[in-house]
């Protein structure tokens, strides 16, 4: 417990700070809204040639648009940080964070929360609402749309740490390679059947996003499988976390610091 009022103080004084700053919060969620438009404009294109995509519906396909959306801002909310490694390797930044008694890669997540997600989780909302009055879902929907967004939320957040471990071996302050998860994501707005059969292993079962994604899209857009839409998130969520803090304490092992 004394660790979770750490973790949350720690969180309300990052929150704070990035609130100080009006212009750049309404420019971040005016271009996170936009980010979205441009995604849904593409969805619009394709959708005004065929009536279905990968066996999947419009109001399907556009669930997923949402929920991907709602997962990205979450995790910007809450589990940003890791964005920030590559920098404090460089400068030695992240030799500070060894002296709390708590863990450092919780610690580097929940320090720099992003404001700019609340454009993403606005529109990811309204996306799924207004997926959902095209096409009515079971009420039990209602109530698993909220594990959906925390599981994947998980498994996005693990697949950026797993991916931010190289910048102990790849030093230098850039984080392009994150940039990797990001797209990874992007790629569960479509259907899973539209793609290679490399990118759906690598969706479903090497970085899963598809799992607390596509899973349960695809329990909405066919009826069956409901087990599947329940237990398939959380799985992946247990799996992911799990290998991304053996993955952090694994480089830590190797971690050499500046000096500086």
């Amino acid at each position: 417990m004394r660790s979770l009022r750490f973790y949350w103080t720690l969180y309300k004084v990052a929150l704070r700070s990035r609130t100080e700053y009006r212009a750049d919060f309404l420019i971040g969620v005016v271009t996170a809204v936009a980010m979205q438009l441009a995604g849904l404009a593409f969805y619009w294109v394709v959708f005004s040639k065929t009536p279905a995509l990968g066996g999947w519906s419009a109001p399907r396909v556009l669930f997923l648009f949402g929920l991907s959306a709602m997962v990205l801002a979450l995790s910007e909310l809450t589990l940003n940080g890791i964005w920030q490694l590559p920098m404090y390797i460089l400068n030695g930044e992240l030799d500070r964070l060894f002296v709390y008694p708590v863990r450092s890669l919780v610690f580097l997540l929940v320090s720099r929360p992003e404001l700019h997600s609340l454009g993403n989780l606005t529109s990811g909302a309204l996306i799924v609402a207004y997926a959902w009055h095209l096409a009515p879902v079971p009420s039990s929907a209602l109530v698993l749309l909220p594990l959906w967004i925390v599981c994947g939320t998980l498994v996005y957040t693990a697949v950026l740490v797993l991916l931010g471990c190289l910048s102990f071996s790849l030093v230098g302050p850039w984080s392009t390679h994150l940039f990797a998860a990001y797209q990874l994501l992007n790629a569960t707005r479509y259907p899973l059947g539209i793609y290679p059969k490399s990118l759906k292993i690598v969706l479903l079962y090497l970085f899963p996003l598809g799992a607390a994604i596509f899973v349960p899209g695809a329990w909405l857009e066919s009826g069956k499988h409901f087990g599947a839409a329940v237990l398939a998130p959380l799985a992946a969520a247990a799996l992911m976390v799990t290998l991304a803090f053996t993955a952090w304490e694994s480089a830590l092992r190797r971690y050499q610091s500046t000096g500086s």
